[in-house]
C-alpha cells in the first residue's frame, strides 16, 4: 500500500508538471506567432509605402519621374503615409502598421528614401481600447533608390519599339538587334554580330575599365523571333536568340524641360566657322525662332559642344565635329549625309572581347560624336521625291508597321490573340483594336498629392498609360506623309543656324536620295524613314532607335555599326548626352529596428 501510494503521488506530480510545461509552451507559441504577425504587418507597411512611390513616379514620368517622389514629401524631409493603418483579412482585423519616409538623398538624377514601418498586434498604441494591451510589435527600415540612367535601348545598333524586321540579305547589324514586338527576318540572311553590354564603364583614368558584363549580346524580342533560319552570324545561332524577353522602356521626350535644364547647366552650344549658331536652348529667347538649320563642310564643320535642345525642327547635313547631341521638339531632317570630321579610327572594335572593346574605347573616347533625338520623326533623304514618298508611304500603311494608338495594353500591335495565338483565352490583349483610346486619368487625390505635372489638370489623361505609346497624353492616328511636312518656310526669318540668306526655294535643292552615310545615333518614338540609292554602301555609324522603321535601300549593303561609346549607361563615354529613363527601384538596405520610433520609450 505504501509503495502504491508513493507511485501514485509521483505520477500525479509528473502530470501536473507536464500540464504546466504544456501551458508555458502554448503561451510561448502564441507569443511567437504574434511576433511573426507583427513582422508581417511591418513588411506590409513597407510594401504599401513602396507602392505609393511607384504610383507617384508613374504619374509624373513624362514630366520628371523623380518629381513624383519629391511631391510626396511636400517640401519636408520626412512624410508619414500611414498612421495606425489597419490590415484586415475576410473582414477581421489582423493588426495595424505605421510608416514614415525620410528623403536621404535628393539630386537631379537620384533620390534615396528610407521607409520605416512598425507592425502592431492587435492595434497601434494610440488605437488600443481600454481593455486591450499591445501583444507584439516589430519595426523594420528599408532604404530604396530611384535613379535616372541613360536608356539601355542604346545598347543596340537596331532597336524597334514595335514589330521589327530585317528584310534584306545584305543587311549587316554590327551590334545587337532588338524589338519590343516580334522580330522577323523574313527568310532573308541578314548578318547580326552582337555586342556585349556592361553595367558600367570607368573612364576616370583615361583608360577604359569595363564593369561586369550584363549580356553577351544577341537578337532579342519581347515577342517571338521568326523566319531567322537563313540569318548569318548570331542571327542564325539560336543560342543567341532571346524570344519573349522583357520589353525595354523607351525614353520619353514629350516634355523637354529637364533636358533644357541639363543643356543650360552644361553650357551647351553649336558653332560654325567660329560663329555661335545655337546656345543651350533654341527657341527660348525673345524673337528667336524655334527651328535650327545646320550645314557643315570640312573647312567649316558644325562644332558640337554638349546637349542642345531645339524646341522646333532641325535640319542637319554635312560635316560635324566635337561631341554633342540635339534634342528636338519636332522632326529631325537629314537631307544629305552627315559625316564626322574626326571619326573613330574604325567603326567597331576588332572583336567582342573585353580587351578589344576596352582598347577601342580608350583610343576613340575623344572622337566626334553626334546624337539626334526627335520627339516626333526622323526623316532622312529627300522626302519630297516621288520615289521616297512611294516607298515610305507603303510601309507607313502596313499592318506590320502599325502606329495607330489602339494597340492595346502592351502598346504593341498584332498581339490581340496573345502569345498562345488563340482568341478568347486569358492572355488576349482585349483593348487592341476596340476603337477606344484607353488611358488612365488624373484624380483629385493626385492633385492633393502634387502629382499632376504643369499643363495638366484633374480629369486629363495620364501620359504614357494604357494605349498612349508616345506618352503625350493625346491620341495619335497612323503616321502619315503629312507628318513630315515643314510647318514653317525654309528662310532665315523662321530658322536659326546658317540658313542661306535667300532661303531654300525647294527642299530638293539641298536633299537627295543618296544620303548614304549617317555618322550619328538616332532616337524617335515615332518613325525613322530613310530611302537611299547609289553604288556605295549605306551606313549608320551609331544606332537607330525608333518606334517604326521605314528604311528602303537600293545600295550594295546596309550596315548598322554600333558605336561602343553608347555602352555603359551614365558611366559610358556618351552617357551624359543620351535620353534617360528611370531605373527600377533598387533596395539598398534592410534592417530591423531595436526600438519603435513611433512609440514613446520608457
Amino acid at each position: 500500500m505504501v509503495a502504491a501510494l508513493v507511485l501514485f503521488v509521483a505520477i500525479a506530480g509528473l502530470v501536473v508538471s507536464s500540464a504546466q510545461l504544456s501551458a508555458i509552451d502554448v503561451r510561448a507559441s502564441r507569443r511567437s506567432l504574434a511576433d511573426v504577425r507583427a513582422t508581417a504587418l511591418a513588411e506590409a507597411g513597407v510594401e504599401r509605402t513602396k507602392a505609393s512611390l511607384v504610383d507617384a513616379v508613374r504619374k509624373t514620368s513624362v514630366h520628371d519621374p523623380l518629381s513624383g517622389v519629391r511631391a510626396l514629401f511636400a517640401g519636408q524631409g520626412t512624410a508619414q503615409p500611414f498612421r495606425g493603418e489597419p490590415l484586415t483579412s475576410n473582414g477581421a482585423n489582423v493588426g495595424e502598421y505605421t510608416t514614415e519616409m525620410s528623403l536621404d538623398v535628393d539630386t537631379a538624377d537620384r533620390v534615396v528614401v528610407t521607409i520605416t514601418s512598425t507592425g502592431y498586434i492587435p492595434r497601434a498604441p494610440e488605437n488600443l481600447g481600454p481593455n486591450q494591451q499591445l501583444l507584439a510589435w516589430d519595426s523594420i527600415s528599408v532604404t530604396v533608390e530611384y535613379a535616372l540612367d541613360a536608356s539601355s535601348v542604346f545598347d543596340n545598333a537596331y532597336f524597334i519599339n514595335n514589330w521589327g524586321w530585317l528584310y534584306g540579305s545584305t543587311i549587316n547589324v554590327n551590334g545587337n538587334a532588338r524589338s519590343n514586338g516580334q522580330m522577323d527576318l523574313g527568310g532573308h540572311s541578314p548578318f547580326i554580330g552582337g555586342s556585349p553590354t556592361y553595367g558600367e564603364i570607368d573612364m576616370s583614368s583615361g583608360t577604359a575599365v569595363l564593369g561586369a558584363r550584363t549580356s553577351d549580346g544577341g537578337l532579342h524580342a519581347a515577342w517571338d523571333i521568326v523566319n531567322a533560319g537563313a540569318g548569318r552570324g548570331i542571327a542564325g545561332d539560336t543560342d543567341f536568340h532571346f524570344d519573349f524577353d522583357d520589353p525595354v522602356e523607351m525614353p520619353n521626350l514629350t516634355d523637354l524641360t529637364r533636358y533644357e535644364q541639363r543643356a543650360t547647366a552644361a553650357g551647351a552650344s553649336i558653332s560654325i566657322g567660329g560663329t555661335a549658331v545655337a546656345d543651350a536652348v533654341v527657341g527660348d529667347g525673345a524673337g528667336e525662332s524655334e527651328n535650327l538649320y545646320l550645314h557643315g563642310t570640312a573647312a567649316d564643320p558644325i562644332v558640337l559642344n554638349g546637349p542642345v535642345v531645339v524646341r522646333g525642327d532641325v535640319v542637319i547635313s554635312g560635316v560635324v565635329t566635337g561631341q554633342g547631341s540635339i534634342y528636338t521638339g519636332g522632326n529631325v531632317y537629314v537631307p544629305e549625309s552627315v559625316q564626322y570630321l574626326n571619326a573613330p579610327l574604325t567603326p567597331r572594335p576588332a572583336s567582342n572581347s573585353d580587351t578589344d572593346i576596352a582598347a577601342w574605347l580608350t583610343a576613340n573616347q575623344g572622337s566626334d560624336f553626334l546624337g539626334l533625338f526627335a520627339r516626333e520623326n526622323v526623316v532622312v533623304g529627300d522626302f519630297t521625291n516621288r520615289y521616297w514618298e512611294h516607298y515610305v508611304s507603303g510601309w507607313l500603311g502596313s499592318s506590320m508597321n502599325s502606329s495607330h494608338e489602339d494597340a492595346g495594353e502592351d502598346q504593341i500591335p498584332n498581339t490581340l490573340a496573345g502569345r498562345d495565338g488563340v482568341d478568347g483565352t486569358a492572355d488576349d490583349d482585349v483593348l487592341e483594336g476596340d476603337g477606344t483610346f484607353t488611358t488612365e486619368f488624373y484624380s483629385a487625390a493626385d492633385a492633393a498629392n502634387g502629382l499632376i505635372p504643369p499643363g495638366f489638370a484633374v480629369g486629363d489623361r495620364i501620359p504614357g498609360t494604357g494605349e498612349d505609346i508616345d506618352g503625350d497624353g493625346q491620341f495619335d492616328d497612323t503616321i502619315a506623309m503629312g507628318d513630315f511636312e515643314f510647318d514653317d518656310p525654309l528662310d532665315p526669318s523662321h530658322w536659326e543656324g546658317n540658313m542661306p540668306g535667300t532661303g531654300i526655294a525647294a527642299y530638293s535643292d539641298v536633299a537627295s536620295l543618296y544620303a548614304n552615310r549617317l555618322d550619328a545615333s538616332f532616337y524617335t518614338n515615332h518613325a525613322f524613314s530613310w530611302v537611299v540609292f547609289g553604288g556605295a554602301d549605306a551606313e549608320v555609324n551609331g544606332a537607330v532607335v525608333a518606334r517604326n522603321e521605314n528604311v528602303v535601300y537600293g545600295t550594295p549593303s546596309l550596315n548598322f555599326n554600333h558605336d561602343a561609346r553608347l555602352l555603359g549607361g551614365n558611366s559610358g563615354i556618351a552617357g551624359h548626352l543620351l535620353p534617360q529613363v528611370l531605373r527600377p527601384m533598387r533596395v539598398l538596405q534592410w534592417r530591423r529596428n531595436e526600438t519603435d520610433p513611433f512609440m514613446a520609450q520608457p
